[in-house]
């Protein structure tokens, strides 16, 4: 073999080997997803760096990196990486979703309720969404209509304990007595554990008048782990 050829095939070696090294924004983005499904949230930002290196109109990247900052407690820094994603792709569900939590955590509920609005325009079959629509108009005092968002989110998921429990609150604070009265014994129905709700349903009957019933109810909690529940026992029912 001459010395030209030789110096070719091995060029061509090289050039193939280095081809094949080469990782795409995908394998990077990939890597990421990844990286933050397993909490190593410093290796997901670095393989989102090199892959928004490789394809800076990657919404997802910039989506994912929203979702990391915010699970580090960093929200501003999450909101301004979800702004990329939605400058980037105008309907995307999840980037609008994980912005009004992030905007949720900064108190700023107004905010919140208008990015969880847009991502209601676009799926409307997600009852975490309307649960934590409901979360944001509460903050606001728009009991009546965060009440209407949990029952938007109990049609969709019908053992959604929380939402059960929260709309019992809501309808509490807004008169609806037996409508709260009726959820919280659906919470207990569904989790029989769930102290929280015999503490409210406790509460809500001795307010009305029912001290018997409610005194068993706090007997309940305690005896599940209620600490609370045994000092409203020795104010009320003994």
């Amino acid at each position: 073999m001459s010395l030209k050829k030789a110096v070719t095939f091995s060029l061509a070696i090289c050039v193939t080997a280095f081809s094949f090294a080469q990782t795409t924004a995908r394998e990077y983005y990939e890597k990421a997803v990844e990286a933050e499904a397993g909490a190593n949230y410093t290796k997901a930002l670095e393989m989102l760096y090199h892959s928004l290196q490789l394809n800076v109109k990657y919404d997802s990247a910039y989506c994912l990196n929203g979702i990391v900052y915010y699970k580090q407690g960093n929200f501003d820094l999450a909101i301004k990486q979800l702004d990329k994603a939605l400058a980037i792709q105008p309907s995307y569900f999840e980037a609008f979703y994980a912005r009004g939590i992030a905007k949720a955590e900064l108190q700023d509920y107004i905010g919140a309720v208008k990015d969880f609005n847009k991502a209601v325009l676009i799926n409307q079959t997600n009852p975490k969404l309307y649960y934590n629509l409901a979360l944001a108009k509460a903050h606001l005092d728009d009991y009546a209509h965060a009440i209407d968002d949990l029952d938007k989110a109990i049609s969709l998921k019908n053992d959604y304990v929380q939402a059960y429990y929260s709309r019992g609150y809501w309808k509490d604070m807004v008169g609806d007595y037996e409508g709260a009265i009726a959820d919280y014994r659906k919470v207990i129905e569904l989790d029989k554990y769930y102290r929280e709700a015999y503490m409210a349903l406790a509460t809500t009957l001795y307010q009305h008048g029912e001290k018997e019933k409610a005194c068993d109810l706090y007997r309940q909690a305690g005896d599940k782990g209620s600490f609370m529940a045994e000092e409203l026992i020795n104010k009320f029912c003994k």
